[in-house]
Formats: structure tokens, sequence, C-alpha cells
């Protein structure tokens, strides 16, 4: 008590000092009506850019994070093969066989736009042909396949999402590529069908559904969904299969388009996609 008496007296002079800044100026503001808007103008003013700079960071945190999960993604569908190497070159993630010839681009999106709940849901994303993005490209989330790239204008395209009844795909199960469609049914959101499979193929739920190679849209190995239901008719030596897909279309924030560096050569030899 004695100390915190002592420096009250040897600062007496600086606390009234202070004490009467803090006084003058409430009764400026308080006062004076142009001070005070003046002062509540800057406040907001600082509040918006910091709520500004909170978002932009926790977009950018987010991003980082679907991008990792992106990387991790190819690493593991292409550690077994001979895709091992890639790399980012700017902001397009580019995969390289092993003697570093350019397989794929894969250019990163963002989804300013998503339907999910239609018969021929699409979506847009923040790129296009200046971005060297073209129709009947292959589009990726993090996840797994998202959709085939329908038009593009000069900073857009839009999507033909994978819950889209236009929209088919050849399965891989199991490193068996089977060729019966798997289609979304407009049965349940993030639900797909598979029909006809022989009730000798060993297939069984928990086992994921990936892309083939009958396909120069996707490269091999990416994520379709994952089995989730066996379905059979006692007289039926077939069953049908419902495969939850890998992408969650209701939260589909990013994707990623893919860029198939050989597709015209090879369309050359087996005929258009179109």
């Amino acid at each position: 008590m004695q100390r915190l008496l002592a420096f009250i007296e040897q600062n007496v002079h600086l606390i009234l000092f202070v004490v009467l800044q803090a006084v003058c100026g409430f009764l400026m503001f308080y006062l004076n009506p142009y001070q005070q808007a003046t002062f509540t103008h800057g406040a907001a003013g600082l509040t918006a850019s910091t709520n500004q700079l909170t978002t932009n960071v926790t977009q950018y945190l987010d991003l980082k994070n679907q991008n990792i999960k992106l990387q991790d993604q190819v690493a593991d569908q292409f550690r077994s093969s001979s895709l091992a190497a890639f790399h980012f070159l700017e902001d397009t993630l580019t995969i390289r066989d092993s003697n570093r010839v350019a397989l794929f681009d894969i250019v990163p999106v963002q989804v300013v736009y998503n339907t999910a709940n239609k018969g021929e849901n699409i979506f847009v994303i923040n790129k296009g042909s200046n971005h060297g993005i073209k129709r009947n490209m292959g589009v990726i989330s993090p996840e797994g396949v998202a959709g085939i790239v329908l038009t593009t204008s000069a900073r857009y395209s839009s999507v033909m999402s994978l819950l889209n009844l236009n929209l088919s795909l050849t399965p891989n199960i199991n490193g068996t590529e089977y060729y019966m469609p798997i289609k979304w049914e407009n049965k349940g959101v993030n639900i797909l069908r598979l029909k006809g499979i022989n009730k000798l193929e060993e297939i069984a739920i928990g086992d994921r559904v990936k892309t083939g190679s009958s396909t120069v849209l996707f490269p091999k190995g990416i994520h379709i969904g994952t089995i989730t239901k066996l379905t059979t008719k006692p007289s039926s030596q077939y069953f049908d299969l419902e495969i939850n897909t890998a992408t969650d279309f209701r939260k589909l924030n990013y994707a990623y388009v893919v860029i198939n560096k050989d597709i015209n050569p090879i369309e050359s030899l087996i005929g258009n996609v179109d």
C-alpha cells in the first residue's frame, strides 16, 4: 500500500494529465456531433477492414487445406504407378511421368454457384477459356470426381455435376473395369447407383469405386464413391449397388479442372469424346 501511495505521489502530475485528457476527449466527442460522427465512421471502417482481413485469412487457410488434400489424393493414386512425380507450377498442379513428361495439368478453381437438389445439377467455377479450360474437361474435388465442363466463357465455366441425370461414368472396382454406367437417379443427394453386377463378382460394402482407363477426361484411379448397399432379388443372378459419392456436393467450395496434355493425339485414335 505504501508503495502504491508513493508511486501516485511521484507521478501525480502525469496521472492527472491522463485523466484530464480522457475527460476532454469524452466531452469533445459527446458534445460535438461532427467529431462523434467522424469517430463512429472511422471505428466502423476499422471494424469492416478487420472483418475482411479475418475472412480472407480464413478462406486462404481453407484453400490451403483443400490443396493439401488434393496433393495427398494425387500422391495416393499415382504412388504405385509411373506417375510418381508431380509439382506445383504457379497455381497449377502438373502431373508428370517418370520421364518428367507432363501428362495432366490440374487447375484449382473456386465454385461460385452450385445446385444439388435438381434433376440436372450444375455448378459454376471462376475460371474459363483464359485459363485453358475447355468443354468436356474433367473436374474433381479434393475428395474425388465432381463433374465435366459444359460451357466456358473467358472467366467462368459451367460444369455438369456428377449429380446430373445426363452424366454417367464407367467404374473401376478393385482393379476391374465394369462396362455399365454408374449414374445418379435423383433419389438422394450424393447417392449413385450401378445396376447389373454379377453375383459372382467379388464386391462388398465398403469397396471404393474409382475411374478406370475407359475415359480420357480423368486420370485413372480418381475416387468416385464408396459402396454402401448391395440389393438383389432371390431369382436374379445380378445385384445393384448403391454408392455414396466421394464428393459432398452440399459443401463443394473448391474444385480442380483436369487438363489432359495428350487428349488430342488420343482422340485422333479413338474418336472425339463429344
